[in-house]
């Protein structure tokens, strides 16, 4: 197998971030239940804060590409789901997603220029690029490189839409969702776009973005503000007032007696409706792992943005984790894998009437690694098995690589 010349090998990943997601599923005639268990040494579940230093308020934890200096960036858990609408996606899973000009790579685009695009800029008030499957793209097949800028006419990504030709992107937020009971729905097709509905989450900050705009309730939590060091030391704990919420917020005021170090969360938090708050969350971190479960109905809360889940049936997926403290850039995702309804496959549902506890779960190890900056574009041109990629053979990367150990090897290989 060729090496990889030092300009193109994929950055490494920073800090301790977990190789192995647990993944277990069950359904009900209404509802589908997916459960997570991650072991990590330090998880987060702290994210972007407003900081009081000398007379002004600054924002900390921007969520740039390295690891933020402070760890303020959350865990999260991410799976994509496909019902066989998107082509490719069984076999490459989430990397015929990453392409040149994204956001948090190095070849991302100018934000001008994305500014710029009739659609993504002038039509959806966009300054990067994020995920989008290269259907989305005005290019003949889905295996040939797909430019950023090649965006199909809105008529036509209206169209795919309604033959649900996207991605279901089902996306578990430590702080911006879960203290909410919730897990944020979206999908991806020309972008990586949130479901209809309101929000779990908005920014904290006034009109002039130089100040908050809520601070907490001392009347209903003691307080205005938490405090720098302590939250340095990870010292609030999951019982206690890291995040705030519409509940516990009442409007900034700018003329309190503000000190050096007060500390207010740069997210306001709220119960989100829609088909963005159909899926709910409950997640705790003990015993060394996060343990999280998602419930959402088995039918679609709309069609145009979500996937419906049925008895029998096969579903390719793909995961995702983002460890706090290495920031937005380094995380580590899986290969494809199949999820079953109550059918034979790599991950089984099985049914229960009543959800069932860890221990009657039958769990699934789903092997992670870091896929550095490998985009779309470089496995369809400089990758040494670029002509098998791009070929008619039906097989997929877990198939072509013989087993994930030799391919993590090769993905995460750098030269002396």
């Amino acid at each position: 197998m060729e090496s990889l010349s030092d300009a193109e090998a994929p950055e490494q990943p920073k800090g301790n971030q977990a190789k192995t997601l647990y993944v277990a599923a069950e359904y009900n005639d209404e509802t589908f239940r997916l459960h997570y268990r991650l072991e990590v040494e330090n998880p987060s579940w702290y994210h972007q804060y407003w900081r009081y230093q000398d007379g002004e308020w600054m924002r900390m934890g921007d969520g740039s590409a390295g690891p933020d200096e402070h760890g303020l960036y959350e865990d999260r858990i991410s799976m994509m789901l496909d019902d066989g609408s998107v082509e490719g996606f069984s076999r490459y899973g989430g990397w015929m997603l990453i392409h040149p000009g994204m956001r948090s790579l190095d070849s991302a685009a100018d934000p001008d220029d994305v500014s710029e695009h009739p659609i993504l800029g002038k039509e959806m008030g966009r300054s990067d690029v994020r995920k989008y499957i290269p259907q989305s793209r005005s290019i003949e097949n889905y295996n040939r490189p797909a430019p950023w800028d090649a965006v199909r006419p809105l008529e036509e990504l209206d169209a795919m839409q309604n033959r649900g030709e996207f991605l279901d992107l089902w996306q578990w937020r430590a702080h911006r969702s879960n203290p909410v009971g919730f897990a944020d729905n979206g999908y991806v097709l020309h972008y990586r776009l949130s479901s209809e509905g309101r929000s779990m989450y908005s920014d904290n900050r006034s009109a002039d973005a130089m100040q908050p705009a809520y601070m907490f309730n001392p009347e209903l939590t003691g307080k205005r503000a938490l405090d720098w060091e302590r939250l340095l030391v990870r010292g609030y704990g999951q019982d206690d007032h890291y995040f705030l919420s519409e509940d516990l917020a009442v409007p900034f005021d700018p003329d309190y007696e503000w000190q050096d170090g007060d500390v207010i969360p740069f997210r306001l938090l709220q119960t989100p409706d829609g088909a963005r708050g159909a899926i709910t969350a409950d997640g705790r971190y003990n015993d060394g792992a996060w343990r999280v479960t998602l419930e959402r109905s088995m039918e679609s809360p709309n069609p145009r943005d979500s996937k419906t889940l049925a008895v029998g049936e096969i579903y390719h997926v793909a995961f995702a984790v983002h460890h706090g403290a290495v920031g937005a850039r380094h995380h580590r995702v899986s290969l494809p894998h199949t999820l079953g309804i109550g059918t034979e496959a790599d991950i089984v549902a099985v049914y229960s009437e009543e959800p069932l506890v860890e221990q009657e779960l039958t769990w699934h190890e789903v092997e992670l690694i870091n896929p550095g900056q490998v985009d779309w574009e470089w496995l369809l041109t400089r990758h040494p098995g670029a002509g098998f990629i791009r070929g008619d053979i039906d097989i997929s990367v877990r198939d072509h690589h013989g087993y994930l150990p030799l391919f993590q090897r090769y993905i995460e290989r750098r030269r002396p």
